[in-house]
């Protein structure tokens, strides 16, 4: 069984504005799904999936709405979030707040210890993260200046490999910044102009040679914190082309897709900001039934995923 994980950061399940005409009224609509075209998403379950609607069932896939507050006050925020997403432990809770956007100490501490990551290369998987990181980056990591978001410093807890400018251009990682790989040419790295349908087919081919390969979107969130409709609707697009380009690559008999994210934010657009929205966490492919059953809230994803692999080997 091979598990394709895309973490996709601020992005929550909307109000439903199906009945607004995008064309006569787009000015009342809140939530972006609506007007972006979407068609990967509204092929999984005939519809924008909102806040309103509880699990949809598809063909292939199931959505489970996923409680990301966690039982804290306040509105979630990225460190705790993907602390909670990629350990199992419910971070807010543990430090008592919602903390972000980068892990502190205490939160370290926790991905240090229960990084899923290090937690399956201990049970004799092998894992792999998908996203490249420019040369400068790693110049930064090597005297501790890098900013690490809470999904990479899960990665760097197991010690698995960081993938660079090389291995996006042969096409065995992906670009979270702009999937069409401009941002790297335009700053003259030697790779390939792609379409995200083609980044989608390069990450699930990398993930077929892994146990548990995880990806992290980060434009979701950013373009979320700014009023720039255009630029939301235009990363709608690039991943819903990307989720298109990783189903056309699945095999549906053995590769589960998991999507989901850490908090609410690009789902409302008429905030500037993140939203206690519960998220979707969307399973297209293989064991999806059984492991939607165990998923309610972020700190359920972690040990869901690592019960599948360990269920594949029986």
């Amino acid at each position: 069984m091979h598990i394709l994980f895309v973490f996709c950061d601020g992005m929550g399940l909307g109000a439903d504005d199906a009945l607004i005409s995008s064309a006569d009224s787009a000015r009342e609509i809140t939530n972006p799904f609506f007007v972006a075209p979407m068609p990967t998403l509204r092929a999984w379950f005939g519809k924008i999936p909102t806040r309103a609607d509880g699990v949809l069932v598809g063909k292939d896939s199931i959505l489970v709405p996923t409680d990301a507050n966690l039982g804290v006050a306040g509105l979630p925020q990225s460190g705790t979030g993907q602390t909670t997403i990629f350990t199992g432990v419910n971070a807010p809770a543990a430090i008592g707040e919602h903390y972000g956007p980068y892990p502190n100490e205490a939160l370290r501490e926790i991905l240090k210890r229960d990084s899923i990551f290090l937690r399956l290369e201990n049970l004799r998987f092998h894992t792999a993260f998908a996203n490249a990181y420019p040369p400068f980056f790693f110049e930064r990591l090597k005297i501790g200046k890098a900013r690490r978001t809470a999904t990479l410093q899960a990665a760097l807890a197991a010690k698995i490999k960081i993938r660079d400018i090389d291995d996006l251009a042969r096409g065995e990682a992906v670009s979270g910044l702009s999937m069409d790989n401009r941002y790297w040419i335009e700053n003259g790295a030697p790779v390939p102009l792609i379409t995200p349908f083609i980044a989608g087919q390069n990450m699930m081919r990398l993930a077929q040679q892994f146990d548990f390969t995880a990806f992290e979107y980060a434009p979701t969130d950013m373009v979320g914190h700014k009023d720039k409709r255009a630029d939301v609707l235009a990363v709608l697009n690039e991943i819903d082309e990307c989720w298109g380009g990783i189903v056309s690559q699945m095999d549906l008999d053995n590769d589960l897709l998991i999507i989901t994210s850490d908090h609410g934010n690009v789902e409302d657009w008429s905030v500037k900001g993140h939203t206690r929205n519960p998220v979707p966490t969307i399973l297209v492919g293989a064991r999806r039934a059984e492991a939607a059953e165990k998923i309610r809230a972020l700190n359920d994803l972690a040990p869901t995923i690592v019960e599948l692999l360990r269920g594949s080997l029986r």
